[in-house]
């Protein structure tokens, strides 16, 4: 019997297709390829399309989620603190590759493509869940916040940040700066 791949074995070279080919490219068949095993094999262990492509998406988002939570710490931060502790670890080459798939995901999700526009849904929901409790509107640091307040500051936050990233990403890492560096966040 041959060697059988584990589940991180076929997300982490799913991760690569995705990064090397594009997210619409993904597929059973390419992954599969990749570590010169049986399309079934990977099916096995994401029985849709669906499926791996929330795998992908959820363990780069993961990924960030780690850095950026030792970046922020445990204290509630304004949304400008968190901005300019943030930007720096966003705007690397290394975060490159999970903004590409990122803005692949909303372009499909804007297009109506399926299984995009509900992915990108739980995905945006899960970070405005995961970015709530580490933001404080502007002067109320350490003070209980009412959700929808943390909620609108915690939008807030992703809105700068996928915008600065969104020019990166088109207009170069010039343009992003200096667009940071306006919004007083470099």
């Amino acid at each position: 019997m041959g060697y059988r791949h584990s589940e991180a074995d076929i997300l982490a070279a799913a991760v690569t297709v995705a990064g090397r080919d594009g997210l619409a490219a993904l597929s059973f068949g390419r992954v599969a390829k990749e570590l010169g095993i049986s399309d079934r094999m990977v099916v096995y262990y994401f029985p849709s399309k669906s499926d791996l492509i929330m795998a992908v998406v959820a363990d780069l988002g993961a990924q960030l989620q780690g850095v950026l939570a030792e970046a922020f710490g445990d204290t509630p931060r304004t949304p400008d603190w968190l901005l300019r502790r943030s930007w720096p670890v966003l705007a690397s080459p290394a975060a490159d590759e999970i903004f590409d798939i990122f803005f692949q995901a909303v372009g499909l999700a804007t297009a109506g493509v399926d299984p995009y526009p509900d992915l990108v849904n739980q995905l945006l929901a899960g970070w405005v869940a995961w970015l709530e409790p580490r933001v404080a509107p502007d002067g109320e640091v350490g003070q209980d916040q009412p959700h929808s307040s943390s909620q609108s500051a915690a939008l807030a936050v992703m809105a700068t940040l996928d915008g600065l990233l969104l020019i990166r990403r088109t207009l170069g890492a010039r343009a992003a700066e200096d667009a940071a560096h306006q919004l007083g966040i470099r």
